[in-house]
């Protein structure tokens, strides 16, 4: 990556050098010719009149370098187009090298290494508690992310399902589990609160310190119940309702006193492009994303006035796997599993509208193909994490700010027919 932009420089300066050269050179040749004729012209009437008239060799320069610089200017205004286009991409190019490669660098040695800074003795301090299940690929990649780069990374058991996948896939042991499961919220926020409390000795002679938890992300569902609103079960609702019922009472038990305390940022991660529409057929999503939404945009205007800040993050399509979102054999086989198992007379009802509007729902979701890289997550989550500054609003994925504005903007009508 460094050396295409170099050699596209080096290149582009190299062509403005030879350009130069080529065109002094010619000015050159021409000021020679001419300067034999005139000194044969001077020589001629020194002999036929007698009369001193040799110009002085300093002149002689002086009219040299400004015939020079005079023809250069006359050439380089002739071609002025090209000219100022090679000057002005061999500046870009020089400048944008220069900033990203020296400059910004200097200007930003933590935020461009990403990496959670240690106590002098070396041992890790900043702690992360992510709230969302292992289960999704999407949250154990941020968990591992993150404790690579550092943080002492806590992660939520809400379910029996979590609880299982745990015991069956412990997928790092320097990943800390907090069960809400098994416990009371009450009582695992407690015990969390202990563990930021007490005293940790890295090593044997090492001066003890205690924790700080610096941020609690809420990490995205992947996965819904998709199909018509009267076929969904009740067990679907109902999954959705404890969830929420979770997250109501966390911050109704001390998770945002113990953020207050700690001075640790809130973020949500929350799917965008989909529930920004409200697509038919997806309601459980539609509901559960909207109203994780305005449960922290009205935190966002409360505990502005605490200093402590709320980032939601409003996630596009990110590249999670090989296969591409929208390819039509993948369509075509979620619609037919879906199908399967509905009655007949679901199949007549919906079968044609549904087919149609998954075909429209997935080519949204993966708007821009193969997606954004998960790195951009991953850097943006560490930036809202350290930044002094955050906003209130990010978007990460592509897609994700589009179909915002595009749901803002657009009279409900104009929607509706559009994804009909």
């Amino acid at each position: 990556m460094v050396a295409e932009p170099v050699q596209a420089t080096v290149q582009t300066l190299n062509k403005l050098y030879n350009y130069t050269t080529d065109l002094v050179n010619e000015q050159h040749e021409k000021l020679q010719h001419s300067s034999k004729i005139y000194d044969q012209f001077v020589s001629g009437s020194h002999q036929s009149s007698q009369s001193p008239s040799v110009p002085s060799s300093g002149n002689s320069t002086a009219f040299s370098l400004n015939t020079i610089f005079s023809r250069l200017l006359n050439k380089i205004y002739r071609n002025k187009v090209r000219s100022f286009a090679i000057l002005g991409i061999g500046i870009g190019i020089g400048g944008y090298v220069g900033y990203t490669y020296f400059l910004k660098p200097q200007l930003y040695p933590e935020i461009r290494k990403r990496r959670v800074p240690k106590l002098a003795n070396g041992a890790r301090r900043d702690a992360v508690l992510l709230i969302g299940s292992p289960t999704e690929p999407l949250t154990r990649a941020i968990a591992l992310d993150m404790e690579r780069r550092g943080f002492i990374v806590f992660l939520t058991m809400l379910d029996s399902t979590d609880s299982k996948y745990v015991l069956s896939h412990p997928f790092n042991e320097e990943i800390q589990m907090v069960d809400f499961f098994t416990k009371s919220v009450e009582d695992s926020l407690v015990e969390f609160k202990q563990t930021l409390k007490t005293p940790i000795v890295p090593f044997h002679g090492a001066k003890p310190h205690v924790l700080q938890l610096k941020s609690v992300i809420f990490t995205p569902s992947l996965y819904f119940s998709v199909g018509p609103v009267e076929n969904l079960g009740i067990n679907t609702w109902q999954k959705l309702q404890d969830r929420m019922m979770m997250f109501f009472k966390m911050f109704s038990c001390g998770l945002i006193q113990l953020m207050r305390m700690q001075k640790a940022r809130l973020i949500l991660v929350n799917l965008n492009n989909l529930n920004s529409l409200n697509l038919p057929y997806h309601a459980p999503e539609s509901i559960f994303q909207n109203e994780l939404k305005l449960l922290f945009t009205i935190l966002t205007r409360e505990m502005k006035s605490h200093e402590i800040y709320v980032t939601q993050v409003r996630l596009g399509n990110i590249n999670l796997s090989n296969q591409k979102v929208g390819s039509n054999s993948r369509i075509e086989s979620i619609v037919q599993s879906e199908v399967r198992s509905w009655t007949s007379e679901m199949k007549n009802l919906y079968a044609d509208n549904f087919a149609r509007a998954q075909y429209k729902s997935h080519k949204i979701r993966g708007c821009g193909g193969q997606g954004s890289s998960i790195r951009e997550l991953f850097h943006l989550l560490f930036d809202l994490t350290y930044e002094s500054s955050v906003p209130a609003i990010a978007y990460c994925g592509k897609g994700a700010r589009f179909y915002d504005r595009v749901a803002k903007i657009l009279p409900e009508s104009w929607v509706s027919f559009l994804l009909t």
